[in-house]
């Protein structure tokens, strides 16, 4: 790797703007990104000298961080040695301090500090050591960072007893009367004045900027109302350009009894300089700390990688990213995880890392890659000359991830920018810092998917296979999991026919979102099912039911879920239905001649309170050419959502799907009613339709009639056509 021409100029830079050993680390992790990701560590000797102590850290996972503790100087550790002038670079699971949780290889380098100041680290996580390149690099980083040390106030500074500095004074006289000042020669230079002796009032005022004349003149005039001490803080613009001056003076009279102010004026540029800087460094560290913090609020409150890129995106648009990818590598080529804001991902999706790009290069190489504009990205990137003008995006940062797991699948992220970006070296540090954020969202990220993937496969498993095929009947069923972050829960759907040959419709939710949830809902739907050989009551069925969830909550409190549903038992030839629901939405029918309406219910409360609930049951009749729709209330209760309005859009799609075929209609209902078609709850929707007086409904079977349909990674469609 070739070592920037202006590689030291930027870490002098970053150096000189630093204010404290943690500010230091930080710039060093900025502007040493083309290093790969490599993090700084600065131990320093405390007051007795017997120990070092970790006084910033920065760009360093976790895992290899320096104990916070002093450590004692004599030891044997590279630190040690390095701390008495002594330079050590290792690699492989060689150490530099102690790191009981760090097991993979890296580079590392232990590097004196002058004046016994202590230890600089610097330390690269990978198997690839430092070339004898980047070691002189690192040891004239150090030299840099012995000069800084030193000119810090406080305890790392060499010299820092007080001292005296002489400054120069003018002396002037201003007669308010004759409208002149008489000055020394001080006053002359800095006034841009012909040289020291009395002078128009108007040529001193013709060295301030046209902007401030104003000011100045009203301020001579209140001064002129009556005595006292004044001081005033003014620019004026000569041949070295704008500088700061400082006058103090006294209104009084002289020997002709006019008013005079007498004073001295000194030249303040270079505190008032030193003074906007550290205020500007103030601001821009706040500004700094508080995105940094408002970005790990967002990644410890995400649930799902989708969620994580939109959040860092949001964060980070204040420093004009737009625009991010999070990527892995899986068998040598590039997986995208998620996006958000990104264009053109069909060129990123599956290329191999071998290819030189700047996010396969943070991926493969592990190492940072900033690109401030198209012109970077041809030198950079050559064959990219004839793309560039293609691109939507002017700038790019690609960072490889951090993770604790070295055997989990490397991972980068990438933002890009609207226009151009010059990236500065607390640039750098705020997006490695981000990159150490993402990684370990990420990881928890990946545990969420998991375990939502492994509770959608066991509630799709826990559904039934097939539904029942009935003359003059159709029946149709869906069933969509929640988002991953949410996981998937317990809500359910059955139809089978009774030993009387009328059919039983059941649908239920059961508390929780997690595989226990699920299990759950197996259990209930197998014990409907045994309950259902003996009586076909849907009132005796929920009181059964009832009991057997109420018994299991009693005695394992700590797991106790309660759950809701709706029974329905359909004698399919008259048409006739009895109804019973526990603390579950009521179904819904519509027929062109009668339209829409709640199936009346005396429903009681959830399954699973109290052992001697009450599920009365009421009788209905479905006509001829109606249908009943049964579901769950992830179709209507969303958070931010009136459920009054929700229902009105639930029965507004339910109608407007009676002229669709059944599956396409359970399509529609689902697609006016949630937000882009994804459920923040599960839900289940279970449609029967009786054909019309005459008719005769002729289902056609999918091939795939008993498998489940995957629509996607995130969301699962289950769908049941008779």
């Amino acid at each position: 790797m070739d070592i920037p021409s202006d590689a030291l100029s930027r870490v002098r830079y970053g150096l000189r703007e630093a204010g404290s050993a943690w500010e230091m680390s930080a710039s060093l992790a900025g502007s040493c990104a083309w290093l790969g990701v490599v993090g700084w560590a600065l131990m320093l000797s405390q007051e007795d000298g017997s120990h070092l102590f970790p006084c910033g850290i920065s760009g360093l996972p976790s895992v290899w961080e320096p104990p916070l503790r002093p450590l004692e100087r004599s030891g044997s550790w590279p630190v040690c040695s390095a701390a008495l002038g002594h330079t050590w670079t290792g690699h492989g699971l060689e150490r530099p301090y102690p790191l009981p949780l760090a097991t993979a290889p890296a580079a590392a380098a232990a590097l004196p500090l002058r004046k016994s100041q202590g230890t600089l680290v610097a330390l690269r996580p990978g198997p690839e050591p430092f070339t004898a390149a980047e070691e002189a690099f690192l040891s004239a980083v150090a030299e840099d960072v012995s000069d800084a040390l030193a000119a810090l106030p406080g305890p790392h500074r060499a010299d820092a007893l007080p001292r005296l500095r002489e400054i120069e004074r003018g002396a002037f006289v201003l007669d308010l009367a004759d409208q002149d000042i008489t000055a020394d020669s001080v006053f002359a230079d800095l006034h841009a004045l012909p040289g020291p002796g009395r002078h128009p009032l108007s040529a001193a005022l013709a060295a301030l900027p046209p902007a401030d004349l104003p000011q100045a003149r009203r301020l001579l005039a209140q001064v002129a109302t009556g005595p006292g001490t004044y001081e005033v803080v003014y620019r004026v613009v000569g041949t070295e350009g704008e500088r700061t001056l400082q006058a103090r003076c006294s209104r009084g009279t002289d020997a002709r009894d006019r008013v005079v102010l007498t004073g001295h004026v000194t030249d303040i540029t270079v505190d008032t300089d030193d003074a906007v800087r550290r205020e500007t460094r103030m601001h821009r560290q706040m500004r700094r700390a508080e995105q940094i913090r408002a970005l790990a609020s967002a990644c410890a409150s995400v649930g799902s990688t989708s969620e994580l890129a939109a959040a860092a995106c949001d964060v980070l648009a204040v420093f004009g990213a737009d625009a991010i990818v999070l990527a892995e590598a899986a068998d040598e080529r590039l997986h995208v995880l998620t996006s958000h804001g990104q264009q053109h991902l069909d060129a990123l999706r599956g290329i191999a890392l071998s290819t030189s790009a700047p996010l396969t290069d943070a991926l493969r190489e592990h190492r940072t890659v900033f690109i401030a504009s198209h012109d970077e990205l041809i030198a950079a990137y050559p064959h990219y000359v004839n793309t560039a003008p293609l691109l939507d995006r002017q700038a790019w940062a690609a960072l490889p991830i951090p993770l604790s797991d070295p055997d989990a699948r490397p991972a980068a992220c990438m933002l890009s920018f609207i226009r151009p970006h010059a990236f500065t070296a607390e640039d750098h540090a705020l997006f490695i810092a981000a990159a150490g954020l993402l990684g370990r969202a990420l990881e928890r990220c990946r545990a969420w998917d998991a375990e939502h993937a492994r509770a959608v496969e066991l509630q799709k498993g826990l559904l039934p296979p097939a539904l029942p095929h009935l003359p003059d009947t159709e029946l149709t069923a869906l069933y969509l999991p929640a988002a991953a972050g949410a996981h998937a829960g317990g809500d359910w759907y059955d139809a089978f026919t009774t030993g009387d040959g009328d059919l039983l419709l059941a649908i239920g939710d059961i508390e929780g979102h997690d595989t226990q949830a699920a299990s759950l809902m197996g259990r209930l739907r197998t014990a409907i099912r045994a309950y259902a050989a003996l009586t076909d009551d849907p009132t005796e069925l929920l009181h059964h039911t009832n009991r057997l969830l109420t018994e299991d909550n009693d005695n394992d409190p700590e797991r106790a879920r309660t759950a809701t549903c709706c029974l329905i038992v359909l004698s399919p030839a008259t048409g006739e239905m009895r109804c019973a629901t526990a603390g579950h939405p009521a179904p819904l029918v519509y027929s062109p001649r009668d339209g829409l309406r709640e199936l009346a219910t005396d429903g009681g409360p959830p399954l699973g309170i109290f052992t001697d609930s009450t599920y009365p049951s009421t009788l209905h009749r479905l006509p001829d050419g109606a249908q009943l729709l049964l579901h769950t209330d992830g179709l209507t209760d969303r958070p931010g959502t009136d459920p009054a309005h929700a229902r009105a859009l639930l029965h507004d799609a339910f109608a407007q799907a009676g002229t669709l075929p059944a599956a396409p209609a359970l399509d529609h209902i689902t697609t006016r009613c949630l937000p882009d078609a994804r459920a923040e709850d599960d839900c289940a929707l279970l449609l029967l339709r009786r054909s019309p007086a005459g008719q005769k409904i002729h289902t056609v079977r999918r091939p795939d009639a008993t498998a489940p349909a995957v629509t996607s990674g995130v969301e699962v469609s289950v769908r049941r056509p008779g």
